[in-house]
């Protein structure tokens, strides 16, 4: 190798070797590598498979039919550099590097090389194609199923979740991320194992929180079935919390992938046989909350029936473990989604299968949020008494000082969040003014995650609709829209819709039809109106 290009090309074949052991073939591989890498399609193939000039000079010469060849490595520098300087492949070369490439020829020159060459010469560029020498292959950019849940024992063995597999975009992001933000070869190459590993470019924003041994540790656990010790179990704790905040910043459609991918690492680790006892709890109790945090995230994007999987599966594995407060918050969460779908009868089953869970826990965050969920349920069956009893209990546990028996999923859990959700359940029974204030409450503690802003100000839109008021409903809503721009929740955007649809007796209201264009132009569709009355 040259020195020129070692550094480069040591780069280019571990990459190659990660993305093909991914799926990915020599195509795509090269399709990557057109993102970072500015040379010709020729060198693009050749860095896929990672062969120095005088290995593909010497694979060249083997595949001569004729065995006339006589490519030198110079000689092939000069090709891989037309059209900048060098010298234009004739077409027969071009067909010979498509044997060697396993290609088809029209894919190892630019349009503007392709249209230099005469109409025969392209024409045997157009018709050589050695692709199907290799073979079926399996789509890359299709993630394998999950075929279910940690359990204990023998089943363990085999409920092994696939890795998700990055798509072509994702793998091209972060190809373009890395090679912009990390000039060390080293560490760049690090980064992209590690980020592939837990689902593409998004994964970034986790790894940086990550010291360089943090990182080295966790390569190390990818790569190898090295005996997991407590330091391991440490970091896929701090990667856990660490993904719950992703969400609150960027949304659930950047964060799920990463999510999903630790996720099948914790499944992957499980399979160990050296694990100890305790450390064998702490990573079921890992793989519980990232089914729980997986689930969420299908369900912010309207994805319910992969959230009440993920939930179930979640819920298995917190029953293994006897953990009463993560038991019950996993039901309260299959409460939640089913309440969303309109589903009450089977919301209140788990609000009660919750119910008995919660006493048990010492978490008083917990058991909070399980009142707060039975109040809501009952609201929306009008039970309006039975949800004020419900929306008491919440808010005097919610006040209590937090305590090392709160986990740190239930980090977003405040007396604000009892105030946001007390809007709701007041506009569920229709009464506007105190919808009001407790929305006007919740709005007022400094620091709220982007969606549960977006919702609480929908809850006060729908409340001044009730009374209305066009105009400063329509306020709220515009309000609540632009924080889809940052953030990717779908239940923000379908209640944005649902919202807009109280003001309908109003959609000639000249604040009505501002609210509409914007909701437009931010990619928000309005709900059909009916016809003929």
């Amino acid at each position: 190798m040259s020195g020129e290009g070692v550094h480069t090309l040591l780069e280019c074949r571990r990459r190659s070797e990660e993305l093909r052991a991914m799926g990915y073939t020599f195509d795509q591989v090269a399709d990557l590598f057109s993102v970072c890498y500015d040379v010709s399609r020729l060198r693009l193939y050749r860095y896929a498979y990672g062969l120095t000039a005088a290995e593909a000079a010497a694979r060249y010469n083997d595949h001569d039919p004729a065995g006339t060849a006589a490519l030198r490595e110079s000689r092939l520098y000069e090709y891989e550099h037309w059209p900048q300087r060098g010298m234009r492949p004739t077409a027969r070369t071009i067909a010979l590097f498509a044997h060697v490439y396993r290609t088809a020829a029209r894919r190892l020159v630019s349009d503007q090389v392709y249209v230099s060459y005469t109409a025969r010469d392209r024409d045997l560029i157009d018709r050589t194609d050695h692709r199907s020498s290799l073979g079926p292959r399996r789509p890359s950019a299709v993630p394998a199923a999950f075929p279910g849940h940690v359990t204990m024992g023998e089943q363990v063995e085999t409920a092994r979740p696939a890795i998700p597999v990055p798509g072509y975009k994702d793998c091209a992001a972060l190809l373009r991320a890395l090679t912009a933000e990390e000039a060390d070869v080293k560490r760049r190459d690090l980064l992209f194992e590690l980020a592939l590993a837990l689902g593409g470019a998004p994964a970034l924003a986790l790894l940086r929180h990550l010291t360089p041994p943090e990182k080295d540790r966790l390569a190390t656990t990818i790569r190898s079935a090295t005996r997991v010790d407590a330091a391991t179990v440490e970091l896929i704790e701090k990667l856990t919390v660490r993904c719950r905040r992703l969400d609150d910043e960027y949304g659930p459609a950047k964060v799920l992938p990463v999510v999903d991918g630790q996720r099948s690492l914790v499944a992957d680790l499980l399979r160990r046989e050296s694990l100890l006892p305790a450390l064998r709890d702490r990573l079921i109790r890992a793989y519980a909350e990232l089914s729980q945090l997986s689930g969420w995230l299908h369900h912010d994007l309207l994805d319910h029936t992969g959230g009440r999987r993920r939930y179930q599966e979640g819920l298995a594995a917190a029953h293994q473990i006897r953990d009463p407060t993560l038991i019950a918050y996993l039901h309260t969460c299959l409460a939640n989604i089913s309440r969303f779908q309109g589903h009450a009868g089977e919301a209140l089953d788990h609000v009660y299968a919750a119910q008995g869970w919660a006493r048990k826990s010492p978490s008083a965050s917990l058991r909070s949020v399980h009142f707060l969920a039975l109040a809501r349920i009952v609201a929306l069956n009008g039970s309006a008494d039975d949800s004020e009893r419900a929306l008491a209990q919440s808010r005097h546990l919610a006040e209590r000082p937090r305590t090392e028996a709160d986990p740190a999923y239930l980090y977003w859990w405040t007396p604000q969040g009892v105030e946001r959700h007390t809007a709701s359940c007041m506009l569920a029974c229709g009464r506007a003014d105190e919808a009001i204030d407790s929305a006007e409450r919740a709005l007022s503690a400094r620091s709220m995650r982007k969606p549960a802003r977006g919702i609480t100000l929908l809850q006060y839109a729908g409340a001044l609709a009730l009374k209305r008021e066009i105009p400063a409903a329509t306020d709220k809503i515009r309000q609540a829209a632009r924080i889809t721009v940052s953030h990717s929740s779908g239940r923000l955007t379908d209640t944005i819709r649902q919202t807009r649809a109280r003001l309908e007796p109003w959609a000639t209201n000249k604040h009505v039809r501002t609210l509409d264009e914007e909701l437009v132009s931010l990619g928000i569709p309005l709900i059909a109106r009916r016809q003929g009355g």
